[in-house]
């Protein structure tokens, strides 16, 4: 009996994981990761030099993109297309004037 109502209460009681724990324990795991890269370059390991210089840079220049509105169009389309010169205005290439190489027909070859 005890084992069929734990499977009951089981299905009732279900966790709800829409992600937002692991992003936090990723946020979480990535910061104290960073501290022991410091610590390393602090205690004289200097081969992580490049691991405590680059997250930063990284972090404002997103940060920067993001305080400009890079990547957005704010309520612009983009332009349509232009045809090609030369072709008919359906994107594809217009055909030779005649024949099946372009030559006069009766032409020198």
């Amino acid at each position: 009996m005890g084992r069929l109502r734990r499977r009951v209460a089981d299905r009732r009681h279900r966790v709800d994981d829409a992600g937002g724990v692991w992003i936090v324990t990723g946020i979480v795991f990535g910061i104290l990761l960073y501290a022991l890269i410091v610590l390393m370059d602090v205690a004289g390991f200097t081969p992580v030099e490049p691991l405590v210089v680059i997250p930063p840079v990284l972090v404002a220049m997103i940060g920067g993109n993001s305080l400009l509105g890079g990547g957005r169009t704010r309520g612009r389309t983009a332009p349509a297309p232009q045809p090609a010169p030369g072709s008919e205005g359906d994107g594809r290439a217009g055909r030779p004037p005649t024949g099946p190489n372009g030559r006069e027909p009766g032409g020198p070859a």
